[in-house]
């Protein structure tokens, strides 16, 4: 049995065990042990991810991809919210089930990542692997303690993109005691997945955060003024949260909200904008 293995089954769940297990699982990522009092920005994700924090009944509510669209109808309107069509709430129903609206994308309600695009009745699913996400456990696997709670479901809902078959961009904008402070645009995430920063006047963050950015800058949204305002309501109730958003020329929709990106284990290049980005901590006054 692995190390990882030893550790996942015997380590208690408790915050002293998920802080053992986290620190493993930073090294492992980052090749470093995080550093106390934090100054980096992975550093302090990392005191955020282990704190308890994310314990908090309306974080461990919000992470849940069906309820998240709850707290947002209620939060800045239901205009925002990408239409359900479905919850699978077993692997039964999902064996049962074909889909009957499209376009239309399934993914877990209660992890991060995983979709399948179904963009008519000829596409193909994997039901197979599908089931799988039944069985995908966060707090087990990287003891993000938001995770810890939820029941695992697959959400079928509208597929959001101007075309109807282009998958859109999705900016993600860290927001810090509810005052935005960079935003993260993520490209082309099923075929050569590309990443860029930027600040919120729309200019360009030299670095890279686990994938590789484009050369050229992308074009400054027409609704950035209005996703910084959904932003701001939506991350309001939070010390810290980044607020996942698609956008089209005309509409804005809210993905989730994520409490722990890349599970503290992203790695920052350049170094220094480790940094750069954890100073937004400290100019927020963000008592982690």
């Amino acid at each position: 049995m692995s190390r990882k293995s030893l550790m996942r089954r015997f380590l208690p769940k408790n915050l002293w065990g998920d802080r053992i297990y986290g620190r493993y699982m930073f090294r492992k990522r980052l090749g470093r042990d995080p550093e106390f009092p934090p100054v980096k920005f992975n550093d302090f994700l990392f005191e955020w991810k282990t704190s308890g924090a994310c314990y908090d009944p309306l974080i461990q509510f919000v992470t849940d991809k069906e309820y998240a669209k709850i707290y947002i109808a209620e939060t800045v309107g239901k205009k925002f919210v990408i239409e359900t069509y479905h919850v699978l709430r077993t692997k039964g129903e999902l064996r049962q089930f074909m889909p009957d609206r499209f376009p239309c994308i399934l993914k877990p309600t209660h992890s991060s990542g995983q979709a399948v695009i179904c963009l008519d009745a000829s596409n193909s699913l994997d039901w197979e692997e599908m089931e799988k996400w039944f069985n995908i456990n966060y707090y087990k696997s990287k003891r993000e303690q938001n995770y810890r709670y939820l029941a695992p479901k697959i959400i079928v809902e509208e597929f959001f993109s101007e075309d109807g078959c282009t998958t859109p961009n999705d900016y993600k904008i860290f927001c810090f005691n509810g005052v935005p402070k960079f935003i993260q645009i993520d490209l082309e995430r099923f075929s050569g997945h590309k990443r860029n920063l930027y600040d919120i006047s729309w200019n360009r963050i030299h670095a890279t955060l686990l994938y590789p950015g484009k050369e050229e800058n992308d074009p400054k949204p027409p609704l950035l003024d209005d996703m910084l305002d959904v932003a701001r309501c939506l991350s309001a109730n939070f010390r810290f949260v980044r607020v996942d958003l698609y956008v089209s020329e005309t509409e804005i929709k809210v993905g989730e909200l994520t409490f722990v990106p890349g599970a503290a284990g992203e790695p920052l290049n350049p170094p220094e904008t480790e940094y750069t980005l954890g100073a937004l901590f400290q100019d927020s006054d963000t008592n982690l």
